[in-house]
């Protein structure tokens, strides 16, 4: 009885690309990523800017508020201040 031989071990470990395509769909798909975070943040900050989420059906606590409002405000600010110009024109690519 003959036993095949073993696999070949892969040529690369991990993500790393193999290829230009490769390359460039790993950073389409992560920038599409972001700009879809991005959107997502900027929707719950127009949400927590217009609720009070010390009532019901929330209940939190004014600290708990402020805590989570200024935190989601804070980062749609940051995102905001982010140039997007290359961004949008990779994605657009893909």
């Amino acid at each position: 009885m003959t036993i095949p031989p073993a696999p070949q071990p892969p040529a690369t470990i991990g993500t790393q690309p193999q290829s230009a395509a490769e390359v460039n769909a790993l950073t389409g798909m992560h920038l599409k990523g972001c700009l879809a975070s991005k959107a997502t943040i900027n929707q719950d900050a127009s949400f927590f800017g217009a609720t009070d989420l010390k009532t019901a059906p929330y209940y939190f606590s004014a600290e708990q508020e402020t805590d989570l409002k200024t935190a989601i405000i804070q980062l749609d600010q940051a995102l905001d201040a982010v140039d997007l110009t290359f961004i949008n024109r990779i994605v657009g690519m893909f």
